[in-house]
């Protein structure tokens, strides 16, 4: 169990789905637990998650995990059974915390979630075909060792915007302009221009110049430059939320394991 955290709902139905925001900072709780990054997250495709499913623009979560190097990958659409062990893990957690003391107040509950997700890493024998019965970090020792050393503190000099550009450019998006010669991205208006007001344009980023590319095709299936205009809305701070660092003397040493060649 890598990470679970409460969050406080005061809607009538008395259940919210979590914002962006919200899966960053549990993201974040995970990375700083286990003092790593991963090569990749695996989510479900809700709109909070995996972006508008009308348009292949990726979402908020997808490009801040680029930042990190990560991939962030999708289970099939109304397919739970491809993560089946994160909805048992639901299960699980669930069992363990509902005795009326866990669920005193938010500050409880989390506590009850750590213990009991603690025991269950590094005490509960499992079930598992390859824990073989012993207890997860029993069986499998090697997560205890980062591969990609993580501290939140440092954060902010790992996230890398030129990932972000790199993974966006590899998209091609399709949009109309309207009749004042815009197109929207991200919810943000573009101008291409009055010229080329109801055309079909194809849209991509050069992540050289941090430019969207507006292009039209012709009848032989040639691109054709029609604008540029430089990309905005997008950057360090509305990614990650935190202060671009200035200089590096402030910040703590940290120390990297590398494997030796043979």
């Amino acid at each position: 169990m890598i990470a679970s955290q409460v969050f406080s709902v005061n809607t009538e139905q008395r259940w919210r789905k979590l914002t962006w925001e919200e899966v960053r900072q549990v993201l974040r709780a995970g990375f700083a637990e286990w003092q790593t990054l991963p090569d990749s997250v695996l989510t479900d495709n809700e709109m909070g998650l995996g972006g508008n499913p009308n348009d292949p623009f990726p979402s908020w979560l997808s490009l801040y995990l680029a930042g990190l190097g990560i991939k962030h990958n999708f289970i099939r659409s109304h397919r739970p059974t491809d993560q089946p062990q994160v909805e048992r893990n639901h299960r699980t957690l669930d069992g363990l915390t509902e005795d009326e003391s866990s669920r005193q107040d938010l500050v409880s509950f989390q506590r009850s979630l750590d213990q009991e997700r603690h025991m269950y890493n590094y005490e509960f024998p499992s079930r598992a075909s390859d824990c073989s019965g012993y207890p997860p970090l029993q069986a499998h020792p090697e997560l205890l060792r980062p591969r990609r050393p993580y501290r939140a503190e440092l954060e902010a000099i790992l996230f890398d915007m030129q990932h972000v550009y790199h993974y966006l450019a590899g998209f091609t998006f399709e949009r109309k302009v309207n009749r004042n010669g815009q197109v929207t991205l991200k919810g943000h208006p573009y101008t291409v221009g009055l010229a080329h007001k109801e055309k079909q344009v194809l849209v991509r980023l050069d992540e050289q110049t941090q430019e969207w590319m507006f292009l039209e095709r012709d009848e032989q299936g040639q691109e054709c430059e029609l604008n540029r205009r430089p990309l905005f809305g997008l950057d360090f701070f509305s990614l990650t939320g935190l202060e671009k660092p200035i200089g590096l003397a402030h910040l703590p040493p940290i120390q990297l394991t590398l494997p030796l060649a043979p």
